[in-house]
């Protein structure tokens, strides 16, 4: 057998001159061993020379045609590669799958990433198209994947990171809350109003109404508390908590919200209302139980431990605390939101999650669709105990000077998450078709699959 060596650098390619050469002298080496064997067979043997000639020239002459056959190949791939790594480098294909990969010298293939990840410019071409398309003003969206990878954009001049009103997203603060008074046996599901807030109303110069006392946390927490809706669930007799705030001032606390409301009795009934006064209740239950000011158990306990620095609670929202007064950037939001993994418990054991978010005790909202409200969340059940979807959404327009937000946030387990901002509140008809859009925004940057 023949072989010929070509030397060259580890990672150089073999152009098609090195192969013809290589080539080249495959053959007369072939050619002068031939002409020896062909000697030694005349003067060994019988055989006519002239035949075992002929034999010998047709394997060369097929060996030759196969090194032609695989030159031609070589420097069509050498070719097709050097077409594909031109178009590569002058830009992004069409579809904006195929990476370019470099080829060195040493060492394996190198990917080289376009300036602008594909995924950060479809975040933020769709949020502008968000913008043009509902005629909003400022738009934040932030996406995480279940692995933790996120994406986050704003509309041109907006901060991505800035602190946001996330109206009823609140409500998923103060019911880790309770979550975590209850996981620390202070604090039963069952236990009753009237028994939690006679020292607190008391100590408030605020009596309990009569009608309060039998409510439990359990019914708080899922809106079957029989209390007043907001105002545009009921126009007639809904709670506007604008207006409640305007009546009372800044200084007022909890008892006079509910005064200035009209909002401080129940039905009795327990079917699903659902009340930003029950939220208001599970504050009030907080300051109670741990004998701490809302907003610095919420701080001590629920933020620092998380690592949420940028959170807040102005003064002028500081009654609507419970239900809709915090404000947080939409990153610190899905941090909050990450709590309701029961995969990965953090604050609340996997024992409270299964007890409390995934507890079906009090029924679907609607008969007609397995939705529940559970711990501040709306919850949809997966195929298993271990999977679900959560959601919440909520507008602020509670002050006539200030700008108004639409807030919704969805989870799903296992899967991914995100959180959107936008200024204006668009017409309520809207918010389904916005967050359709949003969930193909963050396909299309291959956060979801």
């Amino acid at each position: 057998m023949v072989v010929v060596r070509h030397s060259r650098s580890a990672g150089a390619r073999l152009t098609t001159l090195d192969a013809l050469r290589c080539m080249s002298r495959t053959a007369s080496g072939v050619i002068s061993r031939v002409g020896a064997r062909f000697g030694g067979v005349a003067e060994a043997s019988d055989v006519k020379p002239r035949q075992s000639f002929r034999g010998l020239a047709a394997a060369v002459l097929f060996g030759a045609a196969s090194l032609l056959t695989a030159v031609n190949a070589l420097a069509q791939n050498n070719l097709s590669a050097a077409t594909t790594a031109s178009s590569a480098n002058g830009g992004i294909s069409a579809a904006g799958n195929a990476a370019v990969v470099a080829l060195p010298s040493t060492g394996g293939p190198v990917a080289i990433n376009p300036a602008v990840p594909i995924g950060q410019s479809t975040m933020t071409q769709g949020v502008a198209q968000l913008k043009e398309r509902y005629n909003l003003s400022h738009v934040w969206l932030r996406s995480e994947t279940d692995g933790g990878a996120s994406l986050e954009a704003a509309t041109a001049g907006d901060d991505a990171s800035r602190m946001l009103p996330v109206a009823s997203l609140s409500k998923s603060v103060t019911a880790i809350g309770i979550a975590l008074l209850v996981q620390q046996g202070k604090l039963s599901l069952d236990a009753k109003l009237g028994d939690l807030l006679n020292a607190y109303s008391k100590e408030h110069g605020k009596p309990l109404d009569p009608s309060l006392r039998d409510l439990s946390v359990r019914r708080l927490l899922a809106h079957r508390a029989g209390l007043a809706t907001n105002g545009y669930n009921d126009p007639i007799n809904g709670l506007y908590s604008g207006l409640a705030i305007r009546r009372v001032g800044g200084s007022a606390d909890f008892f006079n919200y509910l005064d200035a409301g009209d909002a401080g009795h129940s039905t009795g009934k327990s079917d699903f209302v659902y009340s930003n006064v029950s939220y208001l209740l599970l504050g009030m239950v907080i300051e109670a139980v741990s004998g701490e000011d809302y907003k610095d158990f919420c701080e001590k306990n629920i933020f620092g431990p998380l690592g949420i620095a940028d959170a807040t609670l102005p003064d002028s929202w500081r009654l609507l605390a419970p239900f809709a007064g915090w404000q947080m950037s939409t990153s610190a939001l899905l941090k909050v939101w990450r709590v309701f993994d029961i995969r990965r418990p953090s604050l609340l054991t996997e024992k409270t999650l299964r007890a409390m978010l995934l507890d079906k005790q009090a029924g679907p909202i609607n008969p007609d669709r397995d939705i529940f409200y559970t711990l501040g969340v709306f919850l949809v059940p997966g195929a298993s105990d271990r999977s679900y979807r959560i959601s919440h959404d909520g507008i602020a327009d509670f002050f006539r000077t200030q700008s108004t937000y639409y807030t919704v946030v969805e989870k799903t387990v296992p899967g991914d998450s995100w959180a959107l901002v936008v200024s204006p509140i668009p017409p309520r008809g809207q918010f389904g078709a916005i967050q359709r859009d949003v969930r193909k925004i963050i396909r299309q940057a291959r956060l979801v699959p």
